[in-house]
C-alpha cells in the first residue's frame, strides 16, 4: 500500500486545483517561507480526519477554506482527496484504489467520502486504524512537533507505541464495550429500581383492587336506591304544589274584583289632585308675574337716574380724546420727513455697491477659467501616471497568467492519461458486478418467499396465542371471583356458627345457663326447632319472648337453674320442664283448614325432636298460620275462642279480636334463620368448589396449549431470524453491488465529462496564452506614448499656477470694497425700518382715538332717545299689577273647595287598598311555598344529574313499583356507612393491578436478559485486555531493542532506553525515555539541547517505523534544529526504509540532495500557492 496522489482545491492558499503525484522513495517539498509548503502536510492531516484547528495552525476550522486575495474572490468550499494504492489489501475494503475525500463549506458543513461514496468520519478512522497513517499516529509529524515526542508526558507518549503495536482498534472496541457495559449497568439499575418499586406496590394494589370491586357493587346499589328515593320526593312535592295552585287561583279572582273597585276610586282621586295641582300652578304663575312687574317698575326708575350721570361723563371723555389725537398728528408729520431723507441716502449706497459687485464677479469669472485650465492639466498628469502604473501591472499580471496556464496544460495532460486508464477499468468492473447482482437478487427472492411463509404461520399462532391468553385471563378472573365468593361464604358460615356457639342475640340469662354445668338442660326453644323458609317471621311473632325459654328434663333441674340465676344475679328466665309441661293443639274447623290462605297450626309448621312434642304443642298448638291479614280476620270470625291467627308478615289476630301489627326492631328473627342460612351456605360453598375445579381444569388445558405454541413459535422465530439475517446480509450485499455499479457508472460518466472538459480547458488555455501575449505587446506601446504626453503637461502646469495666484490677490481686494458698501447699506435699512414702525404706531393711535369719539357720540344719542319712553312704561306696569293681584285671590278660593272633596275620596281609596293588600299577602305566602317546592323539585332533579348523570325523564325508566321508602332509606344509609368504612378507594386499581402484574413479569425477564448481556460484555473486555497486553508487550520490547541500536547509530555512540512507569499495569502505564548522548552524563530528557531532543525523537520515530513500517510518512521540517552533520545522518538513515514513502517539507540543502522527487511551492501571485515538480537523476547537483 502506498500514496498515489494528493488533490487539493480551495484548501488554504491553494485556490486553483492542484494534483501532487507521490512516487516511491523520498519526496521533498521546498519553497521560501510563507509560500504554503506546510499546507500540503496540513492537507494530508486534514483529509485523514484532523478535528483540531490548532493542529492545522489555525484558530477555527473555517480558516482552511481559501480566503481570497486582492485579485481573487474567496472560495465557498475546500476539498482534499488522498488516493491510496490498496492492491496489497492492507486496508479492509474491496478496492485496489481508495480515494479518501473531505469537503468543508463556509456554512460549517462537512462531507467525508470514500471512493465518492458519502461516509462518516468514524468509517475513515476505522479504515486506517492500526496502519500508522492516522492523525494521531507516528507517520504524520507536523511543523515543530518532532521534539514533542520526547517532551510530552509519559502518558501522552504512549499513543505512538499503541499505534505501532496495532492495539488502537482493540482499545477502541474495548472502550465501546465498556460504554455498552456502563449503559447496560445503568439499565440494570433502572430495571432493579422499577422492580423494587413494583414489588412495594403490588400487594397494596391487590388489596385496593379487591376493595374497589366491592365499592363498585355498593355504589351501583346505592345509585339505584337514591334515584328511587329522589323520584318519590319529587312525586310528593308535585302533589303539594297542585293544592297550592288551586288556592292561588281562588285568591286571584278575589283580588281582581277588589282591584276593579279600587281603580274607579283611584281615577277620581287622581283627577281631583291633577286639577288641584293645575290651580296651584296658575296661582304660582300669577304671583311670579306680580313680582316681575314690581321689579320692572323699580328697574326703570333706577335707570333714569343712571342715564343722567352717564351723559355728564361722556362730555368729559370727548374733550380729552380730541386733544390727544391732535398731539399724535404732529409727531407723525416729523417722522414722515425723516423717512424721505433716508430713502435718498439708500439709493446712492445701492448704486455704489452694485458697481463694486460687478467688478468682483468679473474677476471671479476670470479666476475660475484659469483655475479650471490648471486643474484639467493636473488631472491629465495624474491620469497619465495612473495609466503608466496600470500598464506595468497589467504586463506583470499577464506574464503570470501565461505561466499559470502553461502549468495547467501540463497538469491536464497527465490527468487525461490517468482518466483514460480509469475509464477502461470501470467498464470491466461494471460487467463483473452486474453478473453478481443478478445472482444475488434471485437468491433474495427465494429468501423473501420463505420468510413470508414463516410470517403467516407465526401470525396464525399469535392469533391462537392471543385468544388463549385472553381465555386464560378471563378464567383467572373467574377463579379469583369464585375464590373470593367462596371465602366470603365460608367466612359468613364461620361467623354464624360462632354466633350460634356463643348464643349471640340471646339475653345474658340464657348465655349464663347454657354455659353452666347444670344437668338436665336440653336447650333454648329457638335452638331446638327448625323453621321452614318463609315461616320465620310468623313463628317469631307467635312465640315472642318464648323464643328464649329453656327446655329442661325435670322441674327439679328447672328449680336448680332458677336458684343459680338468683344466686349470681344473672337475670330472669322461663324454664319448660319436659316432665311437667303439657300442651294441646286446638281443633280447627273444616272451613278454616279448607281455606286456600290457611297454612296450618304453627306446631305443625315446625320440626323438632319428638321428646319435646308436649313443649311445642304448649307453645304453638293454638296458633294458626295464614297468608295475610284479610284471611286472618275472615277466619278468626269462624274459629271462635282459643285460636290466635298469625300472618306470614307477622300480624296477629287474637281470639278476642284484637289485632297486633308492625315490625320488631329486635334480632330474634335472626335466631330462627341461622340454621337454615348455615345449610344454604354449605350448599353454595360446595357449588363454588365444583366451579373452581372446572375453571382450573380449563386453565391447565389452555396453559398446556400455550406452552406448545411457545415452543413452536421459538423454533419458527429462530428460523425467521436466520432467514432475516441471511436476507439482511444479502440486502447489504445487493445494496453494496448496486452502489458499486452506480459508482462505476457515475465514475464512467464523470471520466467522460472530465476528458471532454480537459480537452476544452486545454484549448481555452492555448487561446488565453495567445490573448495575454497580444495584450502585453499593446501595453508596452501604450507606455511610450503616455510618457511623451506626460512631460508636455507638466511644463504647462507650472506656468498656469503663477497666473492663478495673481488673480486670487485681485479678487481679495475687490471683495473688501464690496463688504464695506454692504455694511453701509444694512445700517440705512435698519434706520428706515425703525422710522416706518414708529409712523405706523402713531397712525394706529390716531385712528383709535377717532373711533372712541364716534362711539361716545352714539351712546349719548341713545340715552337721550330712551328717556322719554321710560315714563310711559312705568304707568302701564302699575295697571297690570292691580289686575294680577285680583286673579290670585280667585284661584285660592277654588282650591279650598277642591281640597275638601279630595279628603273624602282618599279615605275610600285607603279602605279598598287595605282589603287588596290582605288578599295579596295570602297569595304571596302561597306563592313563596310554591316557589320553595319548585326549588326543591329543581334541586332533586339537579341532584339526579349531578350525582348520577341522569335526567329526570331517564330516571323515570328506573322507577321501582314495589319501592318502599322507609326500608330504602335505611338500606341507603347502611351502604353509605359501608362505603365510608371502606375509606379512600382507587377504582383504577383494578386495571392498574393487572397492568402492574404483567409489567412485573416483563421486567423480571428483562433483568435476567441484562444480567446475561453484562456477563458477556465483561468476558469480551477481559479478552480484549489480554490481547492488548500481549500485542503491546511484544511490540514494545521490539521498539526498545530498535531504539537502543538506532540511537547509538545516529549519535555515534551513547546509550538510550525506554521503560514503562508501571510494569504491573502495561495497559495504562506511561513510557519514560532515558537518554545519554556520547560523552555526557545520563540526564533528564528535558535538560537536553534542542538538537539532542530532535535526534532522540527521530531515533524513536525510526525505531517505531522499523518495528512496524507504515506505507507513508510525512515529516514537516523535523530536521530544522539539526546541524549539517546530523542532517546527513538523518537523511542517510531514511534510505534504509526502502518500503516506505517519505515526504519531507524542508529548507535544508543536505536533505534535498537525498530526494528522488522535488516539489517546489511558490507564490507568484500574492496569497496563492503554485506547485512545480522535478524528477531528479542520480547525477543531479544542487
Amino acid at each position: 500500500m502506498y500514496f498515489k496522489r494528493l488533490e487539493m482545491h480551495g484548501f488554504k492558499s491553494f485556490a486553483e486545483p492542484v494534483v501532487i503525484e507521490f512516487h516511491e522513495g523520498v519526496t521533498c517539498i521546498v519553497g521560501p517561507n510563507g509560500s504554503g509548503k506546510s499546507n500540503i502536510s496540513d492537507a494530508i492531516r486534514w483529509v485523514l480526519g484532523e478535528q483540531s484547528p490548532k493542529a492545522l495552525r489555525g484558530g477555527k476550522m473555517e480558516e482552511v477554506i481559501f480566503a481570497g486575495t486582492a485579485n481573487r474572490k474567496s472560495r465557498g468550499m475546500a476539498e482534499v482527496t488522498l488516493v491510496i494504492d490498496n492492491s496489497t489489501g492492507i486496508l479492509d475494503i474491496d478496492y485496489n484504489e481508495v480515494a479518501i475525500t473531505r469537503r468543508m463549506y463556509r456554512s460549517g458543513e462537512s462531507e467525508y467520502l470514500i471512493n465518492n461514496n458519502q461516509c462518516r468520519l468514524r468509517d475513515i478512522r476505522e479504515l486506517i486504524m492500526d496502519t500508522g497513517i492516522g492523525v494521531d499516529g507516528y507517520s504524520l509529524i507536523g511543523q515543530g512537533k518532532i521534539s514533542d515526542i520526547v517532551s510530552n508526558k509519559p502518558e501522552s507518549r504512549r499513543e505512538i507505541f499503541e499505534e505501532a503495536a496495532g492495539v488502537v482498534m482493540y482499545k477502541s472496541k474495548k472502550a465501546e464495550a465498556e460504554r455498552k457495559l456502563d449503559s447496560t449497568n445503568n439499565n440494570l439499575e433502572r430495571v432493579r429500581d422499577i422492580i423494587a418499586e413494583i414489588e412495594g406496590r403490588i400487594d397494596g394494589l391487590r388489596e385496593d383492587s379487591t376493595k374497589a370491586k366491592e365499592y363498585l357493587e355498593l355504589k351501583d346499589r346505592y345509585r339505584e336506591l337514591e334515584i328511587n328515593i329522589t323520584l318519590k320526593n319529587i312525586e310528593n312535592i308535585n302533589q303539594r304544589n297542585e293544592a297550592f295552585r288551586n288556592d292561588i287561583s281562588q285568591l286571584e279572582k278575589e283580588i281582581a274584583s277588589i282591584t276593579a273597585s279600587k281603580r274607579t276610586v283611584d281615577e277620581e282621586v287622581s283627577a281631583a289632585r291633577e286639577k288641584n295641582e293645575s290651580l296651584e300652578r296658575l296661582g304660582n304663575e300669577a304671583r311670579d308675574k306680580l313680582l316681575e312687574i314690581v321689579e320692572k317698575i323699580n328697574t326703570l326708575t333706577n335707570q333714569n337716574q343712571l342715564n343722567e350721570e352717564r351723559l355728564s361723563s361722556i362730555e368729559k371723555d370727548s374733550g380729552r380724546l380730541q386733544a390727544e389725537a391732535e398731539t399724535l398728528t404732529d409727531k407723525l408729520k416729523k417722522e414722515t420727513a425723516n423717512r424721505d431723507e433716508l430713502k435718498k441716502t439708500k439709493s446712492e449706497i445701492l448704486a455704489k455697491h452694485a458697481a463694486a459687485s460687478a467688478e468682483l464677479q468679473d474677476k471671479i469669472s476670470h479666476h475660475s477659467e484659469i483655475t479650471k485650465e490648471a486643474s484639467e492639466t493636473a488631472e491629465a498628469i495624474d491620469s497619465g501616471k495612473e495609466k503608466l502604473f496600470e500598464l506595468h501591472n497589467k504586463i506583470s499580471a499577464k506574464n503570470s497568467e501565461v505561466k499559470s496556464y502553461e502549468s495547467i496544460k501540463e497538469t491536464l495532460t497527465k490527468r487525461k492519461a490517468q482518466l483514460s486508464e480509469d475509464s477502461s477499468n470501470a467498464e470491466k468492473n461494471s460487467a463483473d458486478n452486474e453478473k453478481m447482482l443478478q445472482s444475488n437478487e434471485e437468491e433474495q427472492k427465494q429468501l423473501q418467499l420463505a420468510l413470508q411463509d414463516l410470517v403467516k404461520r407465526l401470525s396464525v399462532l399469535n392469533q391462537e396465542q392471543e385468544a388463549l391468553t385472553e381465555q386464560q385471563r378471563n378464567l383467572r378472573l373467574t377463579l379469583e371471583d369464585l375464590k373470593l365468593q367462596g371465602g366470603q361464604k365460608t367466612s359468613r358460615k364461620k361467623t354464624i356458627e360462632e354466633m350460634e356457639n356463643n348464643y349471640e342475640g340471646y339475653n345474658y340469662a340464657v348465655k349464663y345457663i347454657m354455659k353452666s354445668d347444670i344437668s338436665g338442660i336440653e336447650g333454648v326453644v329457638a335452638e331446638l326447632m327448625e323453621v321452614p323458609s318463609g315461616f320465620e317471621i310468623a313463628i317469631e311473632t307467635a312465640l315472642g319472648g318464648q323464643m328464649q325459654n329453656i327446655i329442661c328434663d325435670t322441674d327439679q333441674n328447672a328449680k336448680r337453674a332458677v336458684n343459680a340465676l338468683k344466686e349470681n344475679r344473672a337475670g330472669r328466665l322461663t324454664f319448660l320442664p319436659v316432665s311437667s309441661v303439657k300442651g294441646s293443639s286446638a281443633k280447627v274447623d273444616s272451613r278454616i283448614s279448607g281455606d286456600k290462605g290457611y297454612r296450618g297450626l304453627a306446631v305443625d309448621c315446625v320440626s323438632f325432636d319428638s321428646r319435646f312434642h308436649s313443649i311445642f304443642t304448649y307453645l304453638l298448638g293454638r296458633v294458626a298460620v295464614v297468608d295475610n291479614m284479610d284471611t286472618a280476620i275472615r277466619l278468626s270470625k269462624i274459629a271462635g275462642a282459643g285460636i290466635r291467627f298469625v300472618t306470614l308478615d307477622g300480624e296477629i289476630i287474637n281470639a278476642s279480636g284484637a289485632i297486633t301489627g308492625g315490625k320488631f326492631k329486635n334480632k330474634t328473627a335472626n335466631l330462627l334463620e341461622r340454621k337454615s342460612e348455615i345449610a344454604k351456605l354449605e350448599e353454595e360453598i360446595e357449588r363454588l368448589r365444583e366451579e373452581v375445579t372446572a375453571a382450573s381444569s380449563q386453565s391447565k388445558k389452555a396453559t398446556a396449549r400455550l406452552d406448545e405454541i411457545r415452543e413452536v413459535k421459538l423454533d419458527l422465530e429462530a428460523e425467521k431470524r436466520e432467514k432475516e439475517i441471511a436476507l439482511a446480509a444479502l440486502d447489504s450485499t445487493i445494496s453494496a453491488l448496486r452502489d458499486t455499479l452506480y459508482d462505476i457508472q457515475f465514475s464512467s460518466k464523470k471520466y467522460d465529462r472530465e476528458l471532454a472538459s480537459i480537452d476544452k480547458e486545454m484549448a481555452d488555455a492555448d487561446n488565453m496564452i495567445a490573448s495575454f501575449k497580444m495584450e502585453i505587446a499593446d501595453a508596452e506601446n501604450a507606455i511610450v506614448t503616455t510618457n511623451a504626453a506626460l512631460d508636455l503637461d507638466m511644463n504647462n502646469y507650472e506656468t498656469m499656477r503663477d497666473t492663478v495666484e495673481r488673480a486670487s490677490e485681485e479678487i481679495t481686494k475687490t471683495r473688501i470694497a464690496v463688504n464695506d458698501w454692504e455694511s453701509k447699506k444694512a445700517n440705512v435699512e435698519n434706520l428706515l425700518s425703525r422710522i416706518e414702525e414708529t409712523a405706523e404706531d402713531y397712525q394706529f393711535q390716531i385712528e383709535e382715538k377717532k373711533r372712541q369719539l364716534t362711539r361716545l357720540d352714539e351712546e349719548k344719542n341713545q340715552i337721550l332717545f330712551g328717556s322719554d319712553d321710560s315714563e310711559k312704561d312705568v304707568q302701564l306696569l302699575m295697571e297690570e299689577k292691580k289686575s294680577t293681584e285680583s286673579y290670585i285671590e280667585e284661584v285660592a278660593s277654588e282650591r279650598g273647595s277642591l281640597n275638601e272633596r279630595i279628603s273624602v275620596i282618599t279615605k275610600e281609596q285607603e279602605a279598598a287598598g287595605a282589603n287588596l293588600n290582605a288578599y295579596q299577602d295570602q297569595k304571596y305566602q302561597l306563592e313563596i311555598k310554591l316557589a320553595k317546592n319548585e326549588t326543591q323539585l329543581d334541586t332533586h332533579k339537579e341532584r339526579l344529574w349531578e350525582d348520577f348523570e341522569i335526567s329526570y325523564a331517564q330516571a323515570l325508566d328506573l322507577k321501582k313499583e314495589d319501592f318502599v321508602m322507609s326500608t330504602s332509606i335505611k338500606e341507603s344509609r347502611d351502604i353509605r356507612n359501608r362505603i365510608r368504612e371502606l375509606g379512600e378507594v382507587n377504582v383504577g386499581a383494578i386495571k392498574e393491578y393487572e397492568s402492574v402484574s404483567e409489567r412485573y413479569k416483563f421486567l423480571t425477564e428483562q433483568r435476567d436478559d441484562i444480567l446475561t448481556a453484562t456477563e458477556e460484555l465483561k468476558t469480551i473486555i477481559k479478552d480484549m485486555d489480554t490481547t492488548i497486553k500481549t500485542k503491546f508487550k511484544e511490540n514494545f520490547d521490539q521498539i526498545v531493542e530498535n531504539f537502543e541500536v538506532i540511537f547509538h547509530e545516529l549519535f555515534g555512540g551513547g546509550h538510550a532506553e525506554l521503560r514503562m512507569e508501571d510494569e504491573n499495569n502495561p495497559l495504562e502505564s506511561g513510557i519514560d525515555i532515558i537518554a545519554q548522548p556520547p560523552g555526557k552524563k545520563l540526564q533528564n530528557i528535558n535538560l537536553m539541547s534542542g538538537g539532542e531532543k530532535t535526534m532522540t525523537a527521530i531515533a524513536l520515530m525510526f525505531a517505531v517505523l522499523k518495528t512496524k513500517p507504515t506505507p507513508f510518512c510525512i515529516l514537516d521540517e523535523v530536521e530544522a534544529a539539526l546541524d549539517d552533520a546530523n542532517i546527513d545522518r538523518f537523511a542517510n538513515y531514511l534510505r534504509k526504509f526502502d518500503g516506505i514513502q517519505f515526504a519531507l517539507v524542508t529548507h535544508q540543502k543536505a536533505t534535498m540532495e537525498h530526494a528522488d522527487v522535488l516539489y517546489g511551492v511558490t507564490m507568484a501571485e500574492r496569497g496563492v500557492s503554485k506547485v512545480l515538480s522535478l524528477r531528479l537523476g542520480d547525477d543531479f547537483d544542487l
